[in-house]
């Protein structure tokens, strides 16, 4: 997947404020930005670290997100999640009128749970998101879907 690299607008600013956004996306670029302007535009804020939730899950997806801002962090972890998602939506190759199985892990207090629903395939939106029939804009992460594949006797 191609990295969608900071704006014109963001390599200057950054210039200005001294911060080096040469090997970052615009998406941690304009959080770098952030947690240096956000004190002028909010003098209430503060300069957040990352949460030990962002951590944990920041690992789970082996990022280094060392001595990142809260920003910063939360950033590295929506890039890492659009190109999970990007490779799964690649492989599974997803059209509407597909049988998908959508699996949903979660946890409620201590119990962990899983569940496994089937759908139809409406449409992929240009954030990724896969939609299904019968509207109220449900959907699913190409990551929680595996692609029901049929296969008919032709004799």
């Amino acid at each position: 997947m191609t990295k969608i690299i900071p704006t014109d607008v963001q390599k200057k600013i950054a210039k200005i404020l001294g911060v080096d956004i040469s090997s970052d996306s615009r998406n941690i670029a304009a959080a770098r930005i952030r947690e240096i302007v956000e004190p002028a535009i909010n003098p209430n804020s503060t300069y957040w670290t990352a949460t030990q939730k962002q951590i944990e899950y920041a690992k789970s997806l082996d990022l280094n997100i060392a001595g990142d801002s809260f920003w910063v962090c939360s950033a590295k972890i929506d890039d890492r999640l659009r190109e999970l998602n990007q490779a799964a939506l690649d492989k599974l190759k997803l059209k509407p009128g597909d049988r998908v199985i959508v699996t949903t892990k979660g946890k409620v207090g201590e119990k962990n749970y899983e569940t496994q629903d089937e759908y139809i395939v409406s449409s992929v939106g240009k954030n990724l998101r896969v939609y299904f029939k019968g509207g109220g804009g449900r959907g699913a992460w190409p990551r929680q879907i595996e692609k029901i594949e049929e296969f008919f006797d032709l004799k």
